[in-house]
């Protein structure tokens, strides 16, 4: 009995295994495709959205465009190669030439924080909206600023890159490898995933903070109501990228430590399988924009619904039209 019962689980595990394997190469394998397809859809709508007359000179709406451009590009520099060479490792691993390499994994890091370091300036210009006039804080929702905070926000994205680069080189039957992974693995976590997410939330506190203090003034609640319209939809935008992140590092997290471990064929299909699963749900911080915005922000919604009548033909028009022609 023993001897079936041990058996018979194993039968269980070789069949969990196998759909493993099944769902990693037939299904998870497409997921960049669809993401690229969903990405290029928010991205036009995020585009015509902000370029509209009543968003076109929003501070905050000149930060989540830029954003919206960066996450395209990421998209298809980072998410279509994998896409290409069926698993996101491989495009790494088959790189052969050093200047490919650094310049590989410097886009892998760079683009994402860049992407993200918008997202993080949109949280601090409506934490701006909500402080008093005098506050030097309004100064990131001038218009004239803009250019130099763009400008500075990339450097600062550079600067907290820059290691990649640094720890990954090119050896001789191996491709593109990491050469000192604990360390790599280390400034990664803290970077990536303890200060970006702490910057937004404390940023988000901020905000709602000042948002309540506002609203239990009666004097104040009138002129407040439209000062801060996309407050809502920044929030949830910070939410689901601070989860999105939390998913990727809580893994990498455990890949760092436990990747060289694996001995047995089942942990290592295991592992690729949510390695693969987790990587690909990390790129969806490059897809909700557009469609976060679109259910949780009535002026986005709006613009985007009235933008969108415009360039459709006017009908009534047409019909008016109609019988003056015959």
């Amino acid at each position: 009995m023993p001897s079936n019962d041990t058996e018979n689980s194993n039968d269980t595990l070789t069949y969990f295994l196998r759909q493993l394997v099944y769902i990693d190469q037939e299904i998870l394998v497409h997921l960049p495709l669809i993401f690229i397809i969903l990405g290029t859809i928010g991205f036009v709508g995020n585009a015509f959205t902000f370029l509209q007359l009543p968003l076109r000179f929003n501070s905050c709406c000149i930060y989540l465009l830029f954003e919206s451009f960066i996450d395209i590009i990421n998209l298809f520099v980072n998410l279509f190669p994998a896409y290409l060479n069926g698993s996101p490792k491989n495009t790494v691993l088959e790189i052969s030439n050093r200047f490919q390499c650094k310049l590989k994994l410097f886009c892998l890091v760079f683009l994402p924080q860049l992407s993200i370091n918008f997202l993080i300036l949109s949280v601090i210009d409506r934490y701006a909206c909500t402080c008093s006039l005098t506050s030097p804080i309004r100064y990131i929702r001038q218009l004239s600023a803009i250019p130099c905070i763009i400008f500075l926000n990339i450097l600062l994205a550079c600067l907290m890159s820059l290691y990649s680069p640094l720890y990954y080189d090119v050896a001789s039957g191996l491709g593109c490898i990491c050469i000192d992974p604990l360390m790599n693995g280390l400034l990664y976590i803290l970077v990536h995933g303890i200060s970006t997410p702490c910057v937004m939330l404390v940023f988000v506190l901020l905000t709602y903070r000042n948002v309540s203090k506002s609203h239990c003034r009666a004097n104040l609640i009138n002129r407040d109501r439209s000062r801060n319209p996309f407050v809502r939809m920044i929030f949830t935008q910070v939410l689901t990228t601070s989860f999105l992140i939390l998913q990727w590092i809580i893994f990498y997290l455990y890949h760092m430590f436990t990747a060289c471990e694996l001995d047995h064929a089942n942990h290592r299909v295991l592992h690729m399988f949510l390695f693969s699963l987790s990587n690909y749900t990390y790129y969806l911080i490059n897809i909700k924009s557009f469609y976060l915005s679109t259910l949780t922000s009535r002026m986005f919604r709006r613009t985007f619904v009235n933008s969108f009548r415009q360039i459709l033909p006017d009908r009534s028009s047409q019909r008016n039209s109609t019988p003056n022609s015959k």
